[in-house]
């Protein structure tokens, strides 16, 4: 009887060092699986950040307008300035009436100016001034 206990317990013993043995080999297995979903994370986090930064960053000074190409405006003051160029600091082309016949030509600052067509040519003209 106590080999059989014996040959039991060694019986035992073999199972549980084998299953410690599969239960160590899973474990370092879940171990890299979760070291390359790390990895890949972060590989995906720094994609996004560079491409977040690239359309943050873009060094355009143009931007969307609430205008449409083509669209008809309207003075809403007299005298407003027509620049020559998108600088409010540049030369003033002409000074435009609350009657002048404004279009809108497509382009917009991001400092508020728009590019316009009068009847005294091309030039910039500030978007909050118009309607």
């Amino acid at each position: 009887m106590k080999i059989s206990y014996l040959i039991l317990a060694s019986s035992l013993s073999l199972i549980c060092i084998q299953t410690n043995a599969g239960f160590a080999d899973t474990m370092r297995d879940l171990r890299s699986t979760l070291s390359q979903f790390n990895e890949t994370s972060k590989e995906v986090s720094n994609t996004a950040r560079e491409w977040t930064g690239s359309r943050t960053n873009n060094t355009s000074n143009y931007t969307n307008s609430s205008f449409t190409v083509g669209q008809q405006l309207r003075p809403k003051i007299n005298n407003l300035p027509l620049y020559q160029s998108a600088d409010k600091s540049g030369v003033v082309l002409n000074k435009l009436s609350k009657s002048a016949d404004i279009i809108f030509a497509g382009n917009a600052t991001k400092t508020g100016l728009i590019e316009v067509t009068t009847e005294y040519g091309n030039g910039w003209i500030e978007s909050h001034l118009v309607q």
